[in-house]
């Protein structure tokens, strides 16, 4: 059985806000499971003329589609770690899910 175009095993991870009995919350990520991903890196960069800093987008990673996949999330493929800026259906069909990713510098 091929792989297919799916060969990097990578780690999602979703993110919860946590609030502590002082009314502090923290921004955790946790597990949603193993998956395996087609990344390729690309290099693209966004502006705001409201002044709001945008994130730029370093990699798109296609996963089989999936419903709770969302921008926030993170995927962790051996020691780098990306941040989904969005995450939309690849086709009308829902097969596969792609992301538009941005690789956490220093993970």
């Amino acid at each position: 059985m091929s792989a297919g175009p799916y060969r990097t095993p990578v780690q999602l991870e979703q993110p919860v806000v946590t609030r502590s009995g002082d009314g502090s919350a923290a921004l955790v990520y946790l597990n949603a499971g193993p998956d395996f991903a087609a990344i390729r890196p690309m290099r693209q960069r966004e502006s705001s003329e409201t002044g709001r800093l945008e994130g730029v987008v370093t990699h798109e990673i296609r996963l089989r589609y999936r419903e709770d996949l969302t921008g926030g999330w993170r995927l962790v493929a051996g020691l780098r770690r990306f941040r989904v800026l969005s995450a939309t259906p690849a086709d009308d069909r829902n097969r596969a899910i792609l992301c538009l990713a941005e690789e956490e510098e220093g993970a």
